[in-house]
């Protein structure tokens, strides 16, 4: 029998989020907190509280109750209530996509069909719209779920909360660098930046064949310093010394970085960063990996821009902190492409 889930259409504004602690098979990975992620059609279903309603949902997901909702700056909307993933889509759940039938869509950053060691609960990249959509269809074949990339809609509702802040977590991005730390609540390019720092400042680097400064080799902490500044973080988030794109310098343009994106980039476990939590209970909704929605927008940055594109949101390891917020940023792919920084997390309609 398919399991009772959403058991009223009525269910409104209170609600708790359901403990997850068991589950009818043995989790396929671990999140970065420690939490089960359970195989994508593990059918266990947990009870979420809503007002004086019960339901039931996938024990992977998270209830966003019914009502309306502050959509970008000032507009408001309205959905019914759907669930939506707790974690982003990892490298096993996708690997279980992939072995059980045999889609071609393999991320590149694989070897021989196989994630890279340690890359188990870290979000998959470079897979497109296309084989998003082709998981989602699995997923709801084998459970009998309505399993969907979500909209643009239903992926900002559940990431902004009731009180419809700019970050999962507040309004401000809430990161600081001082005596060498970085204090963030999510994975942005400044993540990697401090790690470099700390683990490969004096490893020598080349620039790759289409920087001004092709073959030139420099040290990391060399290519990473602007004014004097070994580390220095910019009004909105990003980092000096990260990328000049008028000269294609900086470090996205050297042969370290480039070995970064072939081993899967600077991800993190997914549900690593515990303070960046939206109030709905999902993580990773600011950096780690940008995330596709089914929705349409007309890009306004990036290579992308002026062209009809699916809009991503969240930002990823490789953008700046602004790039992490919760309404749009103008940022879009082609549903067709492959990406290093963009993963997805699934939902469900009623």
């Amino acid at each position: 029998m398919k399991p009772p889930l959403f058991r009223s259409a009525l269910v409104i504004a209170q609600f708790v989020l359901a403990t997850v602690s068991v589950f009818a098979a043995d989790p396929i990975a671990r999140a970065g907190n420690g939490m089960p992620i359970p195989s994508p059609i593990d059918k266990t279903t947990v009870e979420v509280k809503a007002g004086t309603q019960t339901i039931q949902i996938p024990a992977g997901m998270v209830y966003v109750p019914a009502g309306r909702f502050t959509f970008g700056e000032n507009e408001t909307r309205e959905l019914p209530g759907y669930a939506i993933a707790r974690f982003e889509v990892t490298n096993a759940e996708y690997k279980a996509f992939i072995e059980a039938t045999q889609h071609r869509g393999v991320p590149r950053y694989w070897k021989n069909g196989v994630y890279p060691e340690g890359k188990a609960s870290h979000p998959v990249l470079f897979v497109s719209l296309v084989d998003a959509e082709a998981y989602c269809a699995w997923v709801s074949q084998e459970t009998g779920w309505r399993v969907v990339v979500p909209t643009a809609e239903q992926w900002e509702k559940a990431a902004r909360g009731p009180q419809a802040f700019l970050y999962p977590w507040g309004n401000d991005k809430d990161s600081h660098y001082s005596n060498g730390k970085l204090q963030t609540h999510f994975n942005y390019n400044a993540v990697c930046t401090a790690w470099m720092l700390d683990k490969e400042a004096r490893t020598l680097t080349s620039y790759v064949e289409k920087s001004q400064e092709a073959g030139k080799q420099g040290r990391v902490e060399d290519i990473m310093t602007s004014n004097g500044q070994v580390f220095s973080l910019t009004p909105d988030g990003g980092v000096a010394g990260w990328i000049d794109h008028n000269t294609n310098t900086g470090f996205v343009n050297t042969q370290i970085y480039r070995d970064l994106v072939n081993n899967g980039g600077f991800t993190t476990p997914v549900g690593t960063y515990e303070n960046g939590r939206s109030a709905y209970g999902c993580y990773d909704m600011a950096g780690n990996a940008y995330e596709w929605t089914s929705s349409i927008i007309v890009a306004t940055n990036g290579a992308e821009r002026g062209r009809e594109v699916n809009d991503v949101r969240g930002g990823s390891w490789y953008s700046t902190a602004r790039s992490g917020q919760s309404l749009c940023t103008g940022e879009g792919r082609a549903r067709s492409g492959g990406y290093h920084s963009v993963g997805f997390r699934i939902a469900m309609n009623p």
